[in-house]
């Protein structure tokens, strides 16, 4: 595992390993997953144009687009506990939740940009991990500045 993925992984983990989705739809036009735990600020997925999937299967029966499909994904894990978090090697992240439900993000983007990013606001002590296309992170980490 690359060093980058590697501590990729100790951010989201610490980040989101104990929180719960607070809310989820659209900003901007940008699919969002908002998480909350015990801290003053919340995190924000926020994604691209990538594919996400999951272990739950939408009704074929059902006419939605893309973004339908994936806010119907996201209604069944509303207010749900995140159980194991995770990234490789090529930016993909999977999350898994309290209710056996597994969201996966692809780490390539049709655009050709990040795929998605995951932070809470850097100047509340935050932090912000971008997944870059195909593999590889951009990372900053205030978690860990002492504020005077």
């Amino acid at each position: 595992m690359n060093t980058d993925t590697v501590a990729a992984n100790a951010l989201i983990r610490a980040a989101i390993g104990n929180a719960a989705v607070e809310s989820y739809g659209l900003s901007h036009q940008i699919l969002i997953l908002e998480f909350r735990d015990d801290k003053p600020a919340d995190h924000l997925l926020s994604l691209g144009e990538i594919k996400v999937s999951s272990n739950v299967v939408v009704d074929e029966g059902l006419i939605l687009n893309e973004e339908e499909r994936v806010l119907l994904l996201f209604s069944k894990v509303n207010l749900r506990s995140v159980t194991e978090v995770h990234c490789d090697d090529e930016a993909n992240l999977t999350i898994s939740f309290d209710n056996g439900v597994q969201l996966h993000f692809s780490g390539r983007s049709h655009d050709g940009y990040e795929p998605w990013q995951l932070g809470r606001a850097l100047d509340e002590g935050g932090y912000l991990v971008i997944a870059q296309d195909g593999g590889g992170y951009a990372i900053w980490d205030c978690t860990q500045e002492e504020t005077h």
